[in-house]
C-alpha cells in the first residue's frame, strides 16, 4: 500500500510540475503578431489614427459634477463639525451611443519610448456630446517607476491612455486579427468628460464593472474631423 501511495504522489507532484512548466513557457512566448497593438498606431510625427464604435445596448454610469452638492462625511473637523464633500447626482445605466478616438503622435522625450494624444468624444443618451483629451506613453520595454514604486509592463498588446489630475483614464487592448480595440475604463475613477452645447458642465463616465468593454474599429481620418473641431474651441 505504501509503494502505490508513493507512485500515486509521485505522479501528481510530476503532473503539478509539467502544469507549472507549461504555464512558464506560455506566459514567456511573445504575444502574436495579430495581438500587437502598435501597428495600430500612428507610426511618426504629423500622423494620427481613427477608431469609432457604434452601440445599442452598452451603458455606463454618468455623474454630473456641475449639479454637485456638499455632505457631511464621517471624519469630524478640529472644531467637532463634519468635513464636507461634494456629492453629484448619478445617472446609472445611461446608454453610450458611440465613442469616436483619435489618437496623434507626439515628438515629446521623456522616460517612455514616445508617447500619442488622444481625443475622445462620446455620444451619451440624454446628456449629449461628451469630450476629453490627455496622452498615452508607449513602452517598449519593462519599466521600474521609482515615484510610483510600480513596474509599468510594455505597450504590446495595450495601451493605456489618461489624463492629469485625477481625470481617469482607460485601456485600449488589441483584438487579435482584427483592426480594432476593446477600450475598458476602471469603474472607480472612470473618465473625466466636458459637455458640449446644450448640455456643458463637467461629467465623469463610470462602468459599473471593469467587464464593461467597447470594440472601436479604425475609421476614417473623416470621422474623427469633428475631434478636431472640438479641440480647437
Amino acid at each position: 500500500m505504501r509503494a502505490i501511495a508513493f507512485r500515486i504522489i509521485a505522479f501528481v507532484g510530476g503532473v503539478a510540475l509539467s502544469c507549472v512548466a507549461l504555464a512558464l513557457v506560455y506566459f514567456s512566448l511573445p504575444p502574436a503578431e495579430n495581438a500587437l497593438i502598435g501597428p495600430l498606431l500612428p507610426q511618426g510625427e504629423g500622423h494620427s489614427v481613427c477608431l469609432a464604435g457604434s452601440f445599442a445596448r452598452q451603458v455606463m454610469n454618468v455623474e454630473d459634477w456641475s449639479r454637485s452638492k456638499m455632505e457631511p462625511t464621517k471624519n469630524l473637523s478640529p472644531d467637532g463639525q463634519p468635513y464636507m464633500r461634494p456629492v453629484p447626482p448619478v445617472m446609472k445605466d445611461t446608454p453610450i451611443r458611440s465613442f469616436t478616438l483619435q489618437l496623434i503622435y507626439d515628438t515629446r522625450e521623456a522616460d517612455y519610448d514616445w508617447i500619442h494624444n488622444f481625443r475622445l468624444l462620446a455620444e451619451v443618451e440624454g446628456v449629449g456630446t461628451l469630450y476629453a483629451s490627455g496622452e498615452c506613453p508607449w513602452y517598449a520595454r519593462k519599466k521600474y517607476d521609482r515615484d510610483t514604486d510600480r513596474t509599468i509592463r510594455p505597450s504590446t498588446t495595450s495601451l493605456f491612455c489618461y489624463i492629469d489630475c485625477d481625470g481617469g483614464g482607460f485601456e485600449l487592448d488589441r483584438v487579435a486579427g482584427a483592426p480594432a480595440v476593446a477600450m475598458s475604463f476602471d469603474p472607480r475613477i472612470g473618465l473625466k468628460m466636458k459637455g458640449g452645447c446644450g448640455g456643458g458642465g463637467i461629467y465623469r463616465i463610470k462602468p459599473a464593472t471593469s467587464e464593461i468593454t467597447f470594440q472601436l474599429q479604425t475609421a476614417s481620418a473623416e470621422a474623427c474631423k469633428p475631434l478636431e473641431e472640438w479641440a480647437s474651441r
